[in-house]
């Protein structure tokens, strides 16, 4: 059998102690990545962008009022949220209706109304390399 053998010196042991110690307290930068994602869907839905920076196709009522798609009364984009339990990160929208504007579907009276898939929440390229860096600043 090989083994492997790693001896640390100088500033090494308490420096690998105080990353085991935050691994078991991930909170804080599951938090901070919340708020980062929080932020973030608020920019999208002003420039009306995919996580991946796509833009979304034009609501007739958007077009309408000569208003940005899916802000008419900002009740979805002001129900973004996270929220931390353990070392878990929940983040999304609280308003009910946010899933068929992010996946599309049939809605309205006879399900006559098709709305197109308008991704809201998620993690493209963008998203990734900030959670990324956000992880990187934590653990030093």
């Amino acid at each position: 059998m090989a083994s492997v053998f790693i001896e640390f010196s100088g500033d090494a042991i308490p420096r690998l102690g105080l990353l085991a110690d935050k691994a078991e307290r991930p909170a804080d930068v599951l938090d901070e990545i919340g708020a980062f994602l929080d932020t973030d869907v608020t920019l999208r839905f002003m420039k009306e962008q995919t996580p991946e920076g796509v833009k979304w196709q034009q609501s007739e009522a958007a077009k309408d009022r000569g208003g940005l798609t899916l802000t008419d009364k900002r009740n979805l984009a002001g129900s973004i949220t996270h929220n931390v339990v353990g070392d878990t990160l929940e983040h999304g929208l609280g308003e009910e209706y946010a899933a068929i504007h992010h996946f599309g579907g049939r809605t309205g009276r006879n399900k006559a109304t098709l709305l197109p898939a308008r991704p809201i929440v998620g993690i493209g390229a963008l998203q990734a390399n900030e959670i990324d860096d956000i992880i990187s600043d934590w653990l030093v």
